[in-house]
C-alpha cells in the first residue's frame, strides 16, 4: 500500500511538473507592461541571484530571499542568513531589498525584511504652468514572514505594511502573502504563492489604490546534485496577462554559479553569476530590457553550517609516534530532514583512498584518526585529505572537506641507537665503549 501510494505521488509531481513546463511555453514571449500597477516596485528581485534567474525561483525558494515571492521557502532555511541588496535603476531610482532569516528547531522558520523604492526630481506643474519645485517619490514595503516544514513540504505566510509618499502626500496599508513548497521527488520542487493574498490599500488623496495580486507557480529540476538547476515559472497580476520566467543555474565548482534567466515582464534577459566563500556568497546580475541596462549586487553572510555539514579538525599537523598522536574531526550538520548516513573518507596526496569510517543516522560529534589505514598499518609522511559525506531523506549528498599533515619517522631517526643502561656511552655503529 505504501509503494502504491508513493508511486502515485511520484506520478503526480511528474505530471505537474511537465504541465507546468508545457504552459510555460504556451505562455506569451512578450512584454507585460506594469509600469502603472500599483506595487509594480514589488516585482523587480530580492537579490541578484533570483534578478540572474529571471526571477523564476518560485520551485527554488531556498535561502531569505524566498520570504519576497514564497514565504513557504524559509522552511527550507538550514541556517541563519542575512541578505542584502542595491540596484539603481531608470531615472536614477535607487532600489534597495534586505532579509533576516532565522530556522528553529521546532518552532518554525521567521525572517525579517524590508523593500524599498525612491525617486527623485520630478518637477511640479499645474493644468496652465510648470512649477520652480521637485517633488520625490519613495515606496516600500517592511515584512514579517514565518514557514514550517521539513525538505519535502512546506507552507507560510507573510504579514506586511506598504507604504507610499508622493512630495507630501503619504498612506500605508496592511496585507499578507501565502505560499507553499513541495518537493515530492529529488529532482523536482515545485512553489506556489498568491502575492497580496490580502492585498494592502493606500489612500494618497481621496481614493483608496490597492496593490495588485498575484498568483505565481514554478518548478525546479535539479540535475548532478545540483550542481545544475533548471526553473521556470507562471505568474497571473490583476489587469495584466500571464508572464513566464525562466532561468538555469550551474555550479561548475563548489565556489563559482554562473546563471541565466528570462522574464517577460520588461522582456528582460538576465545573466549573473555567484561567488561562495566560506559564509560568504556574493552575487552579479546584469539585467537588459527595452529601456537599458541594469547592473545589481548583492551579498549573503550566512551562519552556522550553510551548506549542509561542516568539519572542524583540531590540529592541522599531528605525529603517530610523537605527543600529539592523532587527530580529531568535528562534524556539524545542518540539514531540514534526517541524516540517513555519513562516511569519512582520507586520501593520500595522490588521491587513493586509505582509510574509511562510516555509519547510518547523523554522524557523532567527532571522528579520530590515529594515522593508520585500513589495514591498521601506519601511513607515511604527507598532506591527506579528508571528506565527510552525509545522506540526507531525499538521498541528497551533502559534503565537506579538511586536510591535515602527518610527520611519522623521518629517514634520519630511522637507525636505531644502542644505548648501554649502565651509564656507558655505546658507539651506534660498532658497540664499542669509549
Amino acid at each position: 500500500m505504501r509503494r502504491s501510494s508513493t508511486s502515485r505521488i511520484h506520478s503526480l509531481a511528474s505530471c505537474l511538473a511537465l504541465a507546468m513546463t508545457a504552459l510555460a511555453g504556451a505562455a506569451p514571449a512578450r512584454a507585460a507592461n506594469d509600469a502603472g500597477a500599483p506595487g509594480a516596485f514589488l516585482r523587480f528581485a530580492s537579490s541578484a541571484r533570483t534578478m540572474g534567474l529571471g526571477n523564476a525561483v518560485m520551485g527554488l525558494a531556498d535561502d531569505a530571499a524566498a520570504s519576497y515571492w514564497n514565504p513557504a521557502g524559509l522552511a527550507q532555511l538550514r541556517t541563519m542568513e542575512i541578505t542584502a541588496m542595491g540596484a539603481t535603476l531608470f531615472e536614477d531610482t535607487q532600489y534597495s531589498f534586505f532579509a533576516f532569516g532565522v530556522p528553529t528547531q521546532s518552532a518554525g522558520s521567521f525572517a525579517v525584511s524590508g523593500t524599498f523604492a525612491r525617486s527623485g526630481g520630478f518637477e511640479r506643474a499645474t493644468l496652465l504652468e510648470d512649477l520652480s519645485e521637485t517633488f520625490t517619490e519613495s515606496e516600500g514595503v517592511f515584512a514579517l514572514s514565518y514557514a514550517r516544514g521539513n525538505g519535502r513540504m512546506g507552507y507560510g505566510a507573510t504579514l506586511k505594511s506598504a507604504s507610499q509618499r508622493l512630495g507630501e502626500a503619504k498612506g500605508s496599508g496592511v496585507g499578507a502573502d501565502l505560499g507553499l513548497y513541495l518537493r515530492p521527488l529529488r529532482s523536482v520542487s515545485l512553489g506556489f504563492a498568491v502575492q497580496n493574498a490580502l492585498a494592502p490599500e493606500i489612500t494618497l488623496d481621496q481614493q483608496p489604490e490597492r496593490l495588485a495580486r498575484s498568483l505565481r507557480a514554478g518548478t525546479a529540476l535539479r540535475f548532478f546534485g545540483n550542481r545544475l538547476l533548471l526553473l521556470s515559472d507562471l505568474t497571473k497580476t490583476e489587469r495584466m496577462d500571464v508572464d513566464f520566467q525562466s532561468g538555469v543555474e550551474v555550479w561548475p565548482s563548489r565556489s563559482l554559479g554562473l546563471r541565466g534567466g528570462y522574464d517577460t515582464v520588461g522582456a528582460q534577459l538576465c545573466f549573473g553569476a555567484g561567488f561562495r566563500w566560506e559564509n560568504w556568497q556574493l552575487d552579479y546580475a546584469f539585467v537588459n530590457q527595452e529601456l537599458g541596462a541594469v547592473n545589481v549586487l548583492s551579498a549573503t553572510l550566512r551562519f552556522g553550517v550553510p551548506y549542509g555539514v561542516k568539519v572542524h579538525r583540531d590540529r592541522a599537523l599531528f605525529s603517530p609516534s610523537g605527543d600529539e598522536r592523532d587527530v580529531t574531526f568535528d562534524i556539524k550538520t545542518a540539514v531540514r530532514g534526517r541524516v540517513e548516513s555519513w562516511r569519512l573518507e582520507i586520501r593520500d596526496h595522490r588521491g587513493e583512498l586509505v582509510k574509511t569510517v562510516s555509519g547510518n543516522g547523523p554522524p557523532p560529534g567527532g571522528v579520530t584518526w590515529t594515522g593508520d589505514d585500513d589495514k591498521g598499518r601506519l601511513v607515511g609522511d604527507g598532506n591527506y585529505i579528508a571528506t565527510v559525506t552525509i545522506l540526507d531523506d531525499l538521498g541528497e549528498a551533502w559534503d565537506y572537506t579538511s586536510s591535515v599533515e602527518v610527520l611519522g619517522f623521518r629517514d634520519r631517526t630511522r637507525v636505531p641507537i644502542k644505548i648501554d643502561v649502565s651509564g656507558a656511552d655505546q658507539d651506534a655503529a660498532g658497540g664499542k665503549q669509549q
